[in-house]
């Protein structure tokens, strides 16, 4: 149920159907929005239903594998239940299966960059490493080819970890950069959603790898029924082991002794957020086997990843960066706060229920000009004029959001696509979206396109 877009439908399938079974996929995109996906799965020897559900399928079946962006509730999935038909979901499913050690990342944002620093540092130290989950990676073709000494990454949403978290399948290291509030349209509360995220917690005999300096996260960690190893940009960070910034420069406290890890100019990361996720990584990976020079080399051979806070080119003497993985309004905060030069700021989407009101307060003191677009557009143009930026436009697509901020741009100036919303209302998804901004400022090639 639900072939999507990222890679987990198709895994699943082909892990299934290469198995023997007799397979199903629905989705209530029509195969032209999931042309992708459907492309990968030709010439296996399964059934699509795509463009609607039929609830026969979904009773008459021995087991229902749900994507997790399935919300709690759902009529076709309550209607499996109720014939007693077994739930499952592709994360799930490799997680029972996996040998290897799993390292499981989350956070309401940083857990992409995060999860790939971490695999950087890992192999740059000899670990054989995997990355996947929400990442876009599905690992469930590799399982064959994980040995107990492996160690495997995960990125993991609040959507994979409600699911999860039901099982009580959990990592045996587990790091959480943040939590604020997303997805409240699923989750419903920032509480419920919080919940999910608990999910990341190991059982007792693990490790917990906790920021310190977010007060929910602290809050989860000190009720952690395993050992915490705490991050901060602090130099006071909690009692116990912990990677922690003391100005430049980055420390890791293990048993009491403080050994320099990097310095600041080790990042190639632009904003002052990544230093979390930087010691979240470390953190991470020093616990599994890494020796800090390893984590120092890591740290310096990565560049980030494509759609985060990532510059594609300068036109007209104007720096185009695209954050279009940017879908909260705590991300975009942290976007503005990576320039110290004026800023053109493309906004919107679809609405995920989050207050924009952090985003309207770092525009008004950080942003040049707010360019408003897409479905929350007429809302978020209303708050951003009465949070006091002075100048805002609401126009309709983000090609016209572009043209309008090009317009007002000057040499030296930053062209910030970090929408701070979800992409669905325009976009497949936030892939599509740095797409169609980078042909919109006419820089061609710029990072990786869909999946």
């Amino acid at each position: 149920m639900g072939l999507g877009l990222f890679g987990g439908g198709v895994g699943v399938t082909r892990h299934l159907a290469e198995l023997g079974y007799d397979v199903t996929v629905t989705d209530l995109r029509d195969e032209k929005a999931l042309a992708p996906s459907v492309e990968a799965l030709r010439g296996l020897p399964v059934s699509l239903r795509l463009g609607g559900h039929d609830l026969a399928d979904f009773t008459d079946t021995h087991l229902l594998v749900v994507n997790p962006a399935v919300p709690p509730g759902n009529e076709f999935v309550a209607a499996a239940v109720a014939r007693g038909v077994p739930i499952d979901t592709e994360i799930g499913m490799f997680v029972r299966a996996c040998r290897g050690r799993i390292a499981g990342v989350t956070g309401s944002a940083g857990k992409s960059t995060t999860s790939a620093l971490l695999a950087k540092c890992l192999d740059t130290s000899g670990v054989r490493v995997h990355l996947g989950g929400n990442i876009g990676v599905s690992l469930l073709d590799e399982i064959a080819n994980i040995r107990a000494d492996d160690v495997v990454v995960l990125e993991l949403s609040s959507f994979q970890l409600h699911w999860l978290r039901r099982e009580n399948l959990r990592p045996s290291l587990g790091v959480m950069t943040n939590i604020a509030p997303n997805h409240l349209d699923w989750h419903g509360t920032i509480e419920a959603y919080a919940e999910d995220k608990t999910g990341i917690v190991p059982a007792a005999g693990g490790l917990f790898v906790a920021c310190a300096d977010d007060p929910r996260v602290l809050a989860i960690a000190r009720a952690a029924p395993c050992r915490v190893m705490w991050t901060s940009r602090s130099d006071s960070p909690p009692p116990g082991d912990a990677v922690f910034w003391r100005g430049g420069e980055m420390f890791a406290r293990i048993a009491g002794r403080d050994e320099s890890v990097l310095r600041r100019a080790d990042v190639r990361l632009l904003g002052e957020h990544v230093a979390w996720n930087v010691a979240s990584a470390a953190a991470a990976a020093m616990s599994l086997g890494a020796a800090p020079s390893a984590v120092r080399d890591g740290v310096r051979a990565f560049d980030g990843l494509p759609h985060r806070l990532k510059p594609i080119g300068t036109v007209r003497g104007v720096l185009c960066v695209d954050d279009s993985k940017s879908t909260t309004p705590d991300a975009t905060v942290s976007a503005l706060a990576a320039f110290d030069r004026p800023v053109l700021l493309l906004a919107g989407g679809y609405d995920k229920h989050l207050d924009p009101a952090p985003m309207v307060v770092a525009a008004a003191a950080r942003a040049k000009a707010v360019l408003c677009y897409g479905a929350t557009g007429p809302a978020l143009a209303a708050a951003m004029r009465a949070g006091g930026v002075a100048d805002v436009e609401l126009v309709t697509t983000l090609d016209e959001a572009v043209a309008a901020a090009m317009r007002r741009a000057a040499e030296g100036d930053v062209l910030l696509l970090s929408p701070g919303h979800a992409s669905w209302d325009q976009f497949k998804n936030y892939e599509y979206r740095a797409v169609a901004f980078a042909r919109a400022v006419g820089v061609t090639g710029a990072g990786d396109g869909p999946r």
